[in-house]
């Protein structure tokens, strides 16, 4: 069984917020990382800023334990979970702009053996996309779990 000390939730929407609680409920350190200073602010508060049933409690629980914390930066993990939004522009083509500024702000921190995941919604070819980020930015770093092995 694989265990992991830390987890970095990236965009606490109605996704991230929801995923990163129940991982912080599980026990494990998670770091909920928002762009908005607010929504930053209101999650390490306690409070909720989004509509959810029995959220509100929970997150109230696991930052007060403090398995909860929030942050506008990333910072090294075990895991990084991406749940940033992935609007549709006018052509009705998916808009990845938080995917990539997602991938940007933890391309740093990652180290050998860390996971990726994507959450958001994304068209095909986004997780090579990501790829070939990690790999052009990161070429210390071994890339696991790929179609290339076969």
């Amino acid at each position: 069984m694989l265990e992991f000390g830390k987890v970095v939730v990236l965009g606490l929407g109605y996704i991230g917020l929801p995923t990163a609680a129940v991982i912080a409920s599980k026990g494990m350190k998670v770091l909920g990382v928002d762009t908005k200073a607010s929504v930053v602010e209101t999650v390490a508060s306690g409070a909720i800023h989004i509509a959810e049933p029995d959220l509100d409690g929970l997150v109230q629980k696991v930052v007060s334990s403090g398995a909860l914390r929030t942050s506008t930066k990333p910072e090294s993990a075990d895991v990084f979970i991406i749940a940033v939004p992935t609007p549709i522009d006018d052509a009705n083509r998916p808009e990845l702009t938080h995917v990539k500024a997602a991938i940007e702000s933890i391309v740093e921190f990652l180290a050998p053996g860390n996971l990726v995941i994507l959450e958001s919604t994304s068209p095909i070819g986004t997780t090579e996309m990501i790829t070939k980020t990690i790999t052009e930015r990161r070429p210390d770093l071994e890339i696991g779990g790929s179609d290339r092995e076969g």
